[in-house]
């Protein structure tokens, strides 16, 4: 006699009762069925937690190794009828094609009514009486999708900084508790990832309450255009704990007390002009360029002697602006070095990036279009005098320039009115 299979038990006859119960349970006693069940569950859980079914809504982007697994456990048990059957009863996203009998076409309207259907027999039934209209559910204007960043080599250093921030103690990751919290500049972790809320656009009421649209650039090199409102519904769903977390600002007293050598005596941090020698002590970090366009367009020629790029690298600068023609971020057109600043025990992307917080009022508001048509909006281009820009990073050596801000109308560095 042929050794019977788990469907043969299941789909046949049982004589003793034994099996009432269990063919009723969404999962059979079998190791085979807790298998398909355990897997099921598996991309029911994928879904709960990403929003898409493993294998799609994809853009550009590669799926992993476990999401290219899940997507072919779903093939399998969508083609196996068998399992269709077993797993419809835990079927919460609609994924399996269920096989429904055709029902036969009615000869005629009196067929229909002589079938004895209890719901065209029942006198007290109402569901033909029309009571209200039920109110149309705000949509939303459009829906925000991750696509590739364009410019995430802007933003990738920042990603670096806060998790070294994050592995040295100088940051630290809380509960996600007001949508308050949710400003320009502020990171964040949703999902497992981390993301930066670069712009916040569009301030606007919905629905009477405060919302705008967001510019949020992703660890992985994504970008997303959500809802602030999106966003804080995002984060206070996520995780097991059921909120995402916030990353707490870093904390820039390093950048000016310096380090300790392996002597324990103090070295200072500074920046010092490009041809000055440090130490043997000393740990040179990269360095801070000032720029200058030689581009020709009449919007970027009609700024001469006003306009400059202040950035970073960690290598040379003649590499780094080796291919500006072809590079959105340099106004596609080659650029000339106006001064460099060898940054010495102390974070370049710290430092770059409290540059362009304090020169944030006179930053250049351009739009580039490269050669593949794509839009691109620089960001570390600057309406700021040559020698403002030097006398910026001495009072940021010093720590004098939390007391002062930038004024755009008068081209100086003044104190602030509340300082003490």
């Amino acid at each position: 006699m042929a050794k019977r299979t788990l469907e043969d038990i299941l789909t046949g006859e049982d004589e003793s009762g034994l099996l009432a119960d269990l063919k009723a349970l969404p999962v059979a006693a079998s190791s085979e069925a807790q298998r398909v069940f355990q897997t099921f569950e598996e991309i029911n859980a994928f879904i709960d937690r990403n929003g898409y079914i493993p294998g799609t809504l994809r853009i550009g982007l590669k799926s992993g190794t476990s999401e290219r697994m899940l997507q072919l456990a779903l093939n399998g048990i969508k083609g196996n009828e068998s399992m269709v059957s077993l797993l419809a009863p835990v079927d919460r996203h609609g994924l399996l094609d269920h096989i429904v009998p055709e029902a036969p076409v009615p000869a005629s309207l009196e067929s229909i009514i002589d079938s004895g259907d209890e719901l065209l027999s029942t006198s007290a039934d109402d569901i033909f009486t029309f009571r209200s209209t039920p109110q149309p559910k705000a949509k939303p204007e459009r829906k925000a999708e991750r696509r590739p960043c364009k410019d995430f080599e802007v933003y990738k250093p920042l990603f670096d900084a806060c998790a070294e921030d994050l592995k040295d103690l100088r940051r630290k990751t809380i509960e996600f508790k007001n949508e308050q919290e949710i400003k320009a500049g502020e990171f964040f972790i949703l999902s497992g990832a981390m993301l930066y809320v670069a712009e916040v656009n569009d301030p606007h009421l919905r629905n009477g309450k405060p919302n705008a649209r967001l510019r949020l650039i992703f660890d992985n090199g994504t970008e997303g255009d959500n809802l602030l409102r999106s966003l804080s519904a995002e984060l206070y769903k996520d995780g097991p704990a059921g909120r995402g977390r916030r990353v707490t600002a870093g904390d820039d007293g390093p950048l000016f007390t310096g380090r300790e050598d392996v002597e324990h005596r103090p070295s200072q941090a500074y920046a010092a002009a490009h041809d000055a020698q440090p130490s043997e002590r000393d740990t040179v970090t990269g360095e801070i360029y000032v720029l200058k366009s030689l581009s020709t367009n009449p919007q970027v020629t009609a700024l001469e002697g006003q306009l400059f790029k202040i950035g970073f690298t960690t290598g040379s600068i003649e590499d780094r602006i080796f291919s500006a023609k072809d590079d959105p971020t340099f106004l596609l057109a080659p650029v000339k070095p106006v001064k460099s600043y060898r940054v010495v025990n102390m974070s370049t992307v710290k430092m770059e990036n409290l540059l362009h917080r304090f020169f944030g009022d006179a930053r250049l508001d351009i739009e580039i279009t490269d050669r593949f048509g794509r839009a691109c909006k620089p960001r570390e281009w600057f309406l700021v005098p040559i020698d403002v820009v030097g006398r910026a990073i001495e009072m940021l050596i010093d720590g004098s320039i939390v007391n002062h801000h930038y004024d755009r109308e008068a081209g100086q560095i003044l104190p602030n009115t509340r300082a003490s």
